[in-house]
């Protein structure tokens, strides 16, 4: 089995690392001009997740050296799959047999879900900050990330609170053993809290909850863009707001990136179960037929 990295960041170097513990060949191209092996395929080549274009660039290239749609084809060998993300160009690798996005493995996304959980709360207690026990902790939204932060802030002592949606997600919170309360409410539980981890990529903290954001409290972002809140107009009324999307690949690169070699192989293995399904239904069609 091959594994072929191309472009990206450390989580790259993660997946490359997991491959070779699984007992496959890896490598990871991550410049134009880094050659692939000459007339190798791959079982898998994988670019960067979550975007793995943006703005007509693959993501993640060393600076200065931002690779182009067709650079990035070059380096890609033929494959049974290929690993992707947002922004890829349709047709733009027909070496590829199929195409698979992380993001519809639920057992990744959970991953990267505590992955981003644990990083979030390294990034809370940096030094300069306040401990978690006892602080009061505001999470809005109540989805993947949301329900893996609840239960560490939960676990390490802390009164949290969670803004949900739903009537199903703040029954889940509260069974959580946090203070589940509706969006609605969203300004007075910010005015409460010490610490606010948005995990809502829309614009849920308007000027209002702003306004309301203690001074010398801490909104942790790790929603990816357009945010839960706008970032100018936070540092205009002076709130302290650190942008932490995209945590799992700066706080713990080798294991998202094994993450993701797990999602790639599961999907290989599901593509040779429908082709031995496949395969034994023609058989059984043609004993019938005979």
């Amino acid at each position: 089995m091959r594994l072929v990295a191309i472009g990206g960041d450390m989580r790259m170097n993660g997946a490359v690392l997991a491959a070779r513990r699984a007992g496959w060949e890896a490598e990871w191209l991550r410049r134009a001009q880094d050659a692939p092996q000459r007339g190798a395929r791959a079982d898998a080549a994988l670019l960067p997740w979550p975007a793995s274009f943006r703005e007509g660039r693959l993501v993640g290239a060393p600076p200065g050296e931002a690779m182009t749609p067709e650079e990035a084809r070059s380096l890609v060998p033929p494959c049974a799959l290929l690993v992707c993300g947002s922004g890829v160009p349709r047709d733009a690798f027909p070496q590829a047999a199929a195409r698979f996005d992380p993001g519809s493995d639920e057992a990744f996304l959970r991953q990267n879900a505590r992955l981003t959980a644990e990083g979030a709360i390294a990034s809370a207690l940096r030094p300069g900050t306040r401990a978690l026990l006892g602080s009061a902790c505001l999470v809005t939204g109540y989805g993947r990330i949301g329900q893996e932060l609840t239960a560490r802030l939960c676990a390490m002592g802390a009164f949290v609170i969670v803004c949900a949606r739903s009537e199903v997600q703040m029954r889940a919170a509260h069974a959580a053993g946090a203070h589940p309360v509706p969006m609605t409410a969203l300004e007075s539980a910010a005015a409460q809290a010490d610490l606010i981890f948005n995990t809502v990529p829309a614009r849920v903290l308007g000027a209002g909850a702003l306004r309301a954001i203690r001074r010398d409290a801490l909104l942790l972002e790790l929603a990816s863009a357009p945010y839960g809140a706008d970032v100018e107009e936070a540092v205009r009324l002076g709130v302290d707001m650190r942008v932490e999307s995209g945590v799992p690949g700066r706080y713990a690169p080798n294991e998202a990136g094994a993450a993701l070699f797990e999602a790639a192989a599961r999907a290989l293995d599901r593509r040779a179960d429908a082709g031995d399904d496949a395969q034994r239904g023609a058989q059984g069609r043609a004993e019938t037929e005979a």
